[in-house]
């Protein structure tokens, strides 16, 4: 998210301070970097579902 955030925060300040900037380029770029993320987390969150049910499976 932070990510996305700076590349935001990035074409707004090159939009504001030039007319020939491609400010799509940026809304690109953020847009990739949530799905990135989006991918990271649910990534992480069946690891430790993984991970939990190993656990409760050798608690047995």
């Amino acid at each position: 998210m932070v990510a996305a955030f700076e590349a935001l925060k990035g074409a707004y300040e090159v939009a504001r301070h030039e007319d020939s900037a491609d400010v799509d380029v940026y809304f690109e770029g953020a847009a990739q970097a949530c799905s990135r993320l989006g991918a990271a987390r649910h990534e992480r969150v069946q690891q430790l579902e993984q991970g939990r049910e190993r656990h409760a499976a050798a608690a047995r």
